[in-house]
């Protein structure tokens, strides 16, 4: 699997990395007892085995060990005011006293509402749901029930939750996959039924021609064309010009509802990328920043589309024992309110200085490497080709940035393993500084196991 320089190098990094967390360890260890890998999260597990965080304060998280990291994830884009954010703290800290569930509606639902309605072009009226994942369904469920069809039409690679139906070529085996003119419906785990992929159809990511032989041969069938506008776990892929237009002409012309997963791509500017892109949809899913690092989700749009779950018409049923709870509202109104224009201008700010450092340190040590991504979003693809499609991220070196990733840790900066860094309001330049420098030291580190596993990359 591994060439001898690269084996070696992982086996050098993981002793630096296990020898000042011998107290992670000890929990995980412990964990593994009650379970099943000692893990209730997949994406947080990693080899030789994950470090546990005792508290996150602003730009920086501090594990048990007492190792301090810069936080270039912010559990994976949620935290967009970073760590203990005090406006939300003290938001439901009052709250919380007060109760933080009750079965009935309660005056900061509406608060919250108000404010997701305003800002997002595509929401005339909105839910609220415990997870992307459960607005995902949602969304779904109405577009069916609107429509009258059943069938589905996503971007390989695309994310959008782990039910059943959405779990479909998220990160296919090329092998297994078939060809960009009859791509294959790949479950992404096992136990995902074969006959909910049976309303999965699978179209490339930023390729017209392909969406519209797709749509045109199919749209008798379709309820709705779910996307990111901006791939997310895919690499950060971002949209050709030309793209997004032609998905919403497509689907308008057909009677296709065409669904906004804005989960990530919320934070992108004041209106999410439906307002950075020109773009509405007839639908919009939500999550992770509109709750302030509580659970949620939340699923709105047109008002003819929305009145379905009005419980007077009695025509659909959606329900939930912590559906817009006390605390989730009260983290999110205050979170939301201070995600205003100037902070999200900020953030991008701090976004560009980061892509633009990325670049020049790529350009400095000599490497072919992408940086994908735009606002407060990036990632590192190590491929000397661009990245316009899922295809084109799993054929790059995806295990170069698993090591830039834990060689990174052990320099105080934690990203994501698939080479995701994220800003947050809580970081200043000097924070992005020492992202980049950390970045710089640690790719200089891997040049070893490059020049190994991928020649071409190195100019």
């Amino acid at each position: 699997m591994y060439g001898p320089v690269e084996a070696d190098f992982r086996r050098r990094l993981d002793d630096r990395y296990a020898g000042r967390r011998k107290k992670s360890l000890a929990l995980h260890s412990d964990a593994c007892n009650y379970m099943p890998g000692g893990d209730t999260r997949t994406a947080t597990y990693f080899d030789p085995f994950p470090h546990y965080i005792e508290k996150g304060e602003g730009t920086y998280i501090y594990d048990v060990d007492g190792n301090k990291l810069l936080d270039f994830q912010n559990n994976y884009t949620s935290l967009i005011h970073g760590h203990a954010h005090k406006p939300t703290v003290d938001a439901v800290s009052a709250q919380i006293a007060l109760g933080s569930a009750y079965t009935a509606p309660f005056e900061l639902q509406t608060t919250l509402a108000k404010l997701l309605v305003d800002r997002f072009p595509g929401i005339e009226l909105i839910r609220f749901t415990n997870s992307g994942t459960e607005a995902n369904m949602h969304a779904l469920r109405i577009a069916r029930a609107y429509t009258g069809k059943a069938k589905i039409i996503k971007t390989e690679g695309g994310y959008h939750g782990t039910t059943d139906v959405f779990e479909a070529s998220v990160d296919p085996n090329l092998k297994k996959a078939g060809s960009l003119d009859n791509i294959k419906v790949i479950p992404e785990s096992r136990g995902v039924s074969e006959n909910a992929l049976k309303d999965v159809i699978v179209t490339p990511f930023n390729d017209v021609e392909r969406t519209k032989k797709i749509i045109e041969a199919n749209y008798k069938d379709v309820a709705c064309f779910i996307i990111e506008p901006v791939m997310g776990s895919a690499g950060q892929i971002t949209p050709l010009p030309e793209y997004l237009k032609a998905v919403r002409e497509l689907t308008e012309r057909y009677g296709i509802l065409l669904i906004f997963d804005e989960v990530v791509t919320g934070r992108l500017s004041y209106g999410g990328a439906q307002e950075l892109y020109g773009i509405t949809p007839d639908i919009t899913s939500l999550g992770k920043i509109i709750g302030g690092g509580t659970p949620v989700g939340a699923f709105g749009g047109r008002r003819d589309i929305m009145e379905l779950y009005n419980p007077r018409k009695k025509k659909m049923y959606h329900s939930g024992t912590f559906n817009g709870n006390a605390v989730t509202m009260a983290a999110g109104v205050a979170t939301m309110t201070a995600y205003d224009r100037k902070a999200v201008a900020y953030v991008n700010e701090l976004g560009e200085l980061f892509r633009s450092g990325m670049c020049a340190l790529v350009e400095k040590l000599g490497l072919r490497i992408q940086i994908n991504g735009t606002g407060s979003l990036f990632n590192t693809v190590f491929t000397d080709k661009p990245v316009i499609s899922y295809r084109d991220m799993a054929t790059s070196y995806e295990g170069l940035n698993q090591l830039l990733y834990m060689v990174l840790l052990t320099k105080g900066v934690f990203i994501a393993p698939r080479g995701m860094f994220c800003m947050s309001t809580a970081m200043s330049a000097e924070d992005i500084d020492f992202g980049l420098k950390m970045t710089e030291e640690a790719l200089e580190e891997m040049r070893p196991v490059i020049r190994e596993k991928a020649p071409e990359l190195l100019i």
